[in-house]
């Protein structure tokens, strides 16, 4: 037996109609006739929440049901009761973008659960003046359904068995309406609420990342709901290598978009296991690796440094991918004990100042990519994306990028995400970091705002030099070199360490400029500070077990 609670609205008979024309049997209750108690005594199967006027404090019992029965009933919420389920769970409903007063439009969505087998997209009628707020979404909801001008259409609860639809399926305007219903009928029909989300969650993904990939493949871009679902499924081993070599491939030959970065690193961090230090200043110096000049490791070097100056460093890299040697491995030539327990690397990074985040410890879902990556061999979204999902939450960053129309994205991508400053580079020379052979391209972030400039060596009291001066090789030449730098060797490998160094510096709030960061990193290798954190850093991981 469904339970509706009528808020008080029209559209109730209309809805009662097309779920009594599903065979199923139906109890109907305005909002003020009826007590939570009752219902307990009721045990309904399943609950829809109608549409109604006014705001979800407007329509009686109508939160304290979703309150009440969310983790044992299937609930869903039609228009205000898709509103009180955004607002019950610690969301904010808002003035829409648009007046919908009975005017249709294309609703996108992400195939699960009530949208399994669904057009994508398809047309529906809205009547609303109010909703939900997509920049105050609480984490415990997902959007399920989305305009193309990005307001929530749909609500997916990511434990209990709720969903809700901000448009009207009861509409003989909507396409699919009844479908929508029937597949929450469907769900709910003898299964309790653990498995009611299991299918919610699951069924569809398979459908759903085919069909993404074919709309990349017609260089169609993909909404940050549409790449964040598509990751999710990669992550879950939903995914094949096929698929995922194919859409990686897609992907790179159409050209990734700021949305689809961001859904793709809201999935890889809603899946990954987290450290959280004491620290409320926390800066990763990472690149994306792909810029094919086999340098030495950079701004693993130059991580010591910053380190030694005082700001605490959660450097995050993996083994190399696509270049000769990650960061990984010249740590491991140095000493270091990379594959520590993420509560050990947050113990070492309270204690040192600096700590080795080691991705497929703390990204075990990675594991199904890696296969595909390795064998299609060129570099990837998975590039951009290590930078991006820190397992410490870093909210300060320099971040070396392997294409200059990528600084602002990467800014762009980093501000959506809540970074709260961020420097994202690349050297004229190809660089994924700032360079000391001519100019860099630098997009900065700063309180909300991104500008974009260039800088040259000469700019920060440096001489210009070459590139095969700084070029490494494997990962006992690369930390020969780290330890030439870091004991105070002058030259070009210097000289590009200080740069980078001066520049998180400067991004961490250490220094007012960038020339005075690279007099303050060359103050701290020349006093030993940097080396001291190497060895802290091989002593702590060392004891390690």
């Amino acid at each position: 037996m469904i339970l509706v609670i009528d808020n008080y609205d029209s559209f109730t008979y209309n809805l009662v109609q097309y779920l009594g024309e599903l065979g199923e049997k139906l109890v109907v209750y305005r909002n003020d006739r009826i007590t939570v108690e009752e219902i307990r005594k009721m045990a309904p199967s399943a609950i829809v929440i109608s549409p109604g006027p006014g705001k979800p404090a407007d329509a009686g019992i109508t939160p304290e049901v979703i309150k009440a029965f969310s983790g044992s009933i299937p609930i869903l919420g039609v228009c205000l009761g898709h509103q009180a389920i955004g607002e019950v769970f610690g969301g904010r409903v808002v003035p829409a973008r648009r007046l919908m007063h009975g005017k249709t439009s294309e609703i996108y969505h992400d195939g699960r659960g009530i949208f399994r087998g669904v057009q994508n997209p398809f047309t529906a009628t809205r009547y609303h003046s109010l909703a939900v707020d997509r920049d105050a979404l609480p984490s415990c909801l997902e959007v399920s359904a989305w305009t193309r001008d990005g307001e929530i259409m749909g609500l997916r609860h990511r434990e209990y068995p709720v969903e809700g639809v901000q448009f009207h399926p009861e509409s003989v305007l909507t396409e699919s309406g009844k479908e929508i219903l029937k597949n929450f009928l469907r769900l709910t029909a003898g299964t309790g609420s653990g498995r009611y989300l299991k299918h919610a969650r699951k069924e569809g993904r398979g459908m759903q990342l085919t069909s993404v990939i074919e709309k990349v493949v017609n260089r169609y871009h993909l909404s940050e709901e549409e790449a964040e679902e598509a990751m999710g499924a990669i992550m879950s081993g939903e995914a094949t290598p096929a698929q995922i070599a194919s859409l990686l491939t897609a992907l790179r030959l159409k050209g990734e978009t700021v949305e689809e970065i961001t859904g793709f690193a809201r999935a890889m961090r809603a899946r990954a296991r987290r450290i959280t230090p004491r620290f409320n200043h926390l800066i990763d110096t990472c690149g994306t690796g792909g810029d094919q000049k086999s340098t030495f490791n950079i701004s693993t070097t130059a991580a010591f440094v910053v380190a030694g100056a005082g700001l605490p460093v959660a450097k995050h890299g993996n083994r190399s991918v696509s270049s000769k040697c990650g960061s990984a491995d010249v740590l491991e030539a140095l000493g270091v004990k990379v594959d520590i327990a993420p509560e050990q690397a947050e113990r070492c990074l309270e204690q040192t100042g600096i700590c080795f985040l080691f991705a497929p410890v703390f990204h075990e879902a990675m594991k199904h990519a890696v296969g595909p990556r390795r064998e299609i061999g060129i570099r990837t979204v998975f590039n951009i994306l290590g930078p991006l999902t820190n397992p410490a939450g870093a909210q300060i960053q320099l971040l070396g990028v392997y294409d200059p129309n990528l600084t602002g994205v990467i800014a762009r991508v980093l501000r959506r995400l809540g970074s709260s400053r961020a420097m994202v580079v690349h050297g004229e020379d190809g660089l994924d970091e700032i360079t000391h052979t001519g100019r860099t391209r630098i997009s900065e972030l700063v309180d909300g705002e991104i500008r974009s400039y260039e800088v040259a060596p000469e700019d920060l009291g440096l001489k210009r030099g070459r590139l095969e001066d700084i070029t490494g090789n494997t990962a006992e030449e690369n930390a020969r070199i780290t330890l030439d730098v870091l004991n105070g060797r002058p030259g070009p490998c210097r000289d590009v360490v200080l740069m980078n160094a001066g520049a998180a510096l400067l991004v961490g709030g250490k220094v007012d400029s960038l020339k005075d960061g690279v007099r303050l990193a060359a103050e701290v290798i020349d006093s030993g500070a940097a080396l001291r954190k190497l060895r802290e850093l091989i002593d702590f991981t060392g004891r390690c077990a």
